[in-house]
């Protein structure tokens, strides 16, 4: 293979993509990454190494090749749309196959303990001097090292993925094989069948085959087998797994022609989600670790008994994969009767369709029946913290959670919770310590009303402007784990902020990422939903594209327009909308196009259940910008003339089927009707406009009093078009 210019990675915030973008980008190849759920401080690290990051699907220069994840599917849109255009496309393993195929590659196979043999691999190596380009599944503890790394005419140390099948494509100089469990069910039948791959990749392995002595992986093919053996003695004893790993580890520095011996691995700083401690006092400890597979489950509660032997042992599991939960669902419950206390977790299906029979409910059919009786499943974080309950001042006990999904969040909420000591404002900010990029704003009591267009209320408990929708997510997520309300707002029109302020969070999007417009066709603008409508109504404007024009009037930014469906001029914004992308209650980020939303009048509810991020809006045409602009400006002229100049939240009460609201107010002789400082515009009665030191209250009692009046008069009852920040108008309105 010819080395490529450029590259476009799908799924690289996955911890097989991420190192390999390190290695290409170091290689002197130019990398636009892309993931649906990149966190930090990854996200941040890649950016740092000059890896384009991106947040939408579509790299800013064609690439040469395209490499993505196995957890993407071929037939997924995004992978699809390249084999269309004939771009070459790869998976991780064939890629890197391919790539490395002229240099020395030390490869690392196993059912389970490749990402830590091979990090503490290369971190012996590291200690010694001894000069490698690595390719490690995780990330180091600390960033002591970045998990992928290029150094010219070296040695390539790299696990070699069996789940995917790519482990054919490899020919390796050394290999060193930990272990043959049976897994990945879906490709492989039984624990022989693995064992073929394995034994078919010593056979092509050139130089040094590295195994574990007395368990016979290389049996059936030791004709075959033309590469020097190297064995090194496992442990016995389950506990002894990371001794078993140190002594892999000097064997594979012989074979590299280096002596490892003397290294300190104690030092070892691990790999992240492996044996994680996140929270330790003398009463309770919570640990974090990957195991998704019932010998590796054995082996990390048997360390953690002997580490702690007065501890309870309080587990929570989270399968991962139907396919496996269904073919070793009595294995998994064998080893979890280790455990003191067990708490379950929905399987992770990762990219399987459901099974009923590798729901973890299978697992929990399997156990004894002392576990089984009080062993419950949850799906809220909130329900098993309370199941979990403090620690007495008599017990002690460690919190392990184990498996993969969305355990690793709820283990890091527990350990925010134990070290905040249950106050939940002080979890939301523990757990989003380190977790959000450096240029995302999170403060405390904020003052609010200078951030509304009526400016009255008063503080938010916290407010945050997420750099980008990674960033976004994150800060949902902590809300959702913590219980924390929270709330939406663009340029702050058509809200009123009560004076005792919010005792949530508010979150406003301002940086560079939420307010880009941009042409992706000669008809149409992609558009951040943090831009303001104004500014979008210009660059329409400048491109000779037409129906963009009643926006200029509106004071509100995009995501604000989405969900109130905003419109002025016999125009309503949804007229305009392809697409829109949402961030969904369940954490994914979909893309729907505009026909499939629910909207209605000065309602979207895709974008009231969820947050708009951004969307593709339609011209109706081209025209010449000055005839556009002229349009405009007879727009603007129409709004002066009927609108108010004042502080204002804009239309206050939504117009009944038959007759504007500002015409019933008016009706009734409420221009200029004053309450303190809030006083209904003698230029158009459904705006209250602030005099200049109103306050919340005094707008929301005119508010009250305009609408008794009507109903009286008229015996219609107006419903107010402004929102309530943190609150419902039917507390205040009869």
């Amino acid at each position: 293979m010819r080395k490529p210019r450029r590259v476009f990675l799908l799924g690289a915030g996955g911890m097989g993509m991420a190192p390999l973008a390190f290695y290409l980008r170091e290689a002197g190849v130019e990398v636009e990454a892309y993931d649906a759920r990149f966190t930090e401080p990854l996200r941040s690290k890649l950016a740092e190494a000059g890896i384009e990051v991106l947040s939408e699907a579509h790299p800013k220069i064609e690439p040469d090749c395209v490499i993505h994840s196995s957890a993407i599917p071929a037939e997924a849109s995004r992978v699809a749309n390249w084999i269309e255009k004939k771009t070459p496309i790869y998976r991780r393993g064939e890629f890197l196959a391919k790539f490395l195929k002229r240099k020395r590659i030390l490869g690392v196979v196993g059912s389970h303990g490749k990402t830590t043999t091979t990090g503490m691999l290369v971190w012996g190596l590291s200690q010694v001097g001894f000069p490698c380009s690595y390719l490690v599944g995780g990330r180091f503890e600390n960033d002591e090292l970045p998990p992928g790394k290029f150094v010219r005419n070296s040695w390539v140390v790299l696990e070699i993925d069996e789940s995917d099948g790519t482990i054919e494509a490899f020919s390796p100089n050394a290999t060193l094989a930990l272990n043959c469990d049976w897994d990945h069910m879906d490709r492989y039948e039984s624990r022989e069948s693995l064992g073929k791959s394995f034994q078919e990749l010593f056979i092509r392995t050139k130089e040094s085959l590295i195994l574990p002595r007395g368990q016979n992986l290389e049996h059936g093919c030791s004709e075959g087998i033309k590469a020097k053996l190297v064995e090194f003695d496992p442990v016995d004893d389950p506990a002894g797994y990371m001794e078993s790993n140190r002594r892999a580890v000097i064997a594979c520095g012989l074979a590299l022609g280096t002596d490892l011996s003397g290294v300190d691995f104690s030092a070892f700083p691990g790999i992240n989600r492996r044996q994680t401690v996140l929270y330790q006092s003398s009463q309770r400890s919570v640990v974090e670790d990957y195991a998704h597979h019932p010998t590796e489950i054995r082996a990390f509660l048997s360390e953690r008994r002997l580490l702690l032997p007065d501890h309870l042992l309080k587990v929570v599991f989270q399968p991962h994969r139907y396919s496996r939960t269904k073919a070793l669902a009595e294995r998994f419950a064998e080893e979890l009767s280790q455990s003191d206390d067990l708490h379950l977790m929905p399987t992770y299906g990762a990219f399987e369709t459901f099974d009923a029979a590798g729901s973890v409910e299978t697992v929990m059919g399997y156990l004894p029946p002392r576990l089984r009786e009080r062993t419950r499943v949850f799906s809220e974080f909130s329900d098993l913290r309370d199941a979990i309950g403090p620690i007495s001042n008599s017990d002690k006990d460690q919190v392990l959670f184990v498996g993969a999904g969305d355990l690793d969040r709820w283990a890091r909420a527990l350990a925010s919770w134990e070290r905040a000591g249950g106050d939940k404002h002080a979890c939301f900010s523990d757990y989003l310590s380190n977790r959000l990029s450096p240029s995302t704003i999170l403060r405390a009591d904020e003052p609010l009303a200078s951030k509304t267009t009526i400016g009255v209320g008063g503080s938010s408990r916290w407010y945050c402007e997420p750099e980008n929708s990674e960033d976004l997510r994150t800060i949902v997520e902590a809300c959702n784990l913590f219980g924390l309300q929270r709330v939406m707002i663009g340029r702050g029109s058509n809200l009123i902020v009560p004076d005792e302020g919010f005792g949530g969070l508010v979150i406003r999007f301002k940086g560079p990422y939420w307010k880009e417009i941009s042409s992706r066709t000669e008809d149409s603008l992609i558009v951040g939903a943090g831009a303001s409508l104004k500014e979008i109504c210009k660059v329409a404007c400048r491109s000779g594209l037409k129906g963009f024009e009643f926006l200029e009037g509106i004071p509100g930014t995009l995501g604000g327009a989405l969900r109130m469906n905003a419109g002025a001029m016999g125009w309503e914004t949804f007229d305009l909308v392809e697409w829109v992308s949402f961030l969904l209650p369940d954490g994914s980020i979909r893309e729907i196009p505009g026909t499939d939303l629910n909207v209605g009048y000065r309602y979207c509810k895709e974008a009231f259940e969820g947050i708009a991020l951004r969307a593709k809006l339609r011209s109706e045409g081209r025209s010449d910008h000055r005839a556009i602009r002229k349009a405009i400006d007879k727009l603007a002229r129409k709004r002066r003339a009927s609108q108010p100049n004042k502080a204002s939240s804009g239309c206050i009460f939504r117009n009944p089927d038959d007759v504007p609201a500002g015409l019933l107010i008016d009706q009734v002789g409420l221009k200029g009707e004053r309450e303190g400082g809030a006083v209904v515009s003698d230029l158009h009665a459904n705006f209250i406009v602030n005099d200049g030191d109103a306050s919340a209250e005094e707008v929301i009692s005119l508010i009250k009093r305009v609408r008794e009046r009507v109903k009286e008069t008229n015996g219609l009852l107006l419903e107010p078009e402004v929102t309530l920040m943190g609150k419902s108008w039917s507390e205040y309105l009869s």
